[in-house]
């Protein structure tokens, strides 16, 4: 969507920083939120979308979520995703995801 604007959930702290932040951007004429959150921060994903629709409602729903995941990359380990796991070819380390789109109610 050309007018939408993305949150990234890094940690549970930015929580009312995130809300504030998609707040400011539904009032200023955004149309679409895209909220993702990654392994720990599923759950802080899913609880702003709720917050954001109860508050909003009924002005805001809920128009797509999209699961997933990826694989897991330590700082230190860099491109060399399975060098401690050559010997185990079928273990693989993934970390889930979640994408959430939040979409303006259109009334005509």
């Amino acid at each position: 969507m050309a007018n939408e604007t993305t949150l990234i959930i890094k940690n549970r702290a930015e929580k009312e920083k995130t809300i504030k932040n998609a707040i400011f951007a539904l009032s200023g004429g955004k149309k679409a939120l895209l909220i993702k959150g990654e392994g720990e921060e599923i759950s802080t994903a899913v609880e702003i979308a709720e917050i954001l629709k109860h508050r909003m409602y009924p002005s805001v729903e809920i128009a797509n979520v999209s699961l997933g995941s990826r694989p897991f990359f330590n700082k230190g380990q860099g491109g060399n995703y399975n060098r401690k796991n050559r010997n185990n070819k079928n273990k693989k380390d993934l970390i889930s995801k979640i994408e959430i789109t939040l979409k303006m109610k259109s009334y005509i």
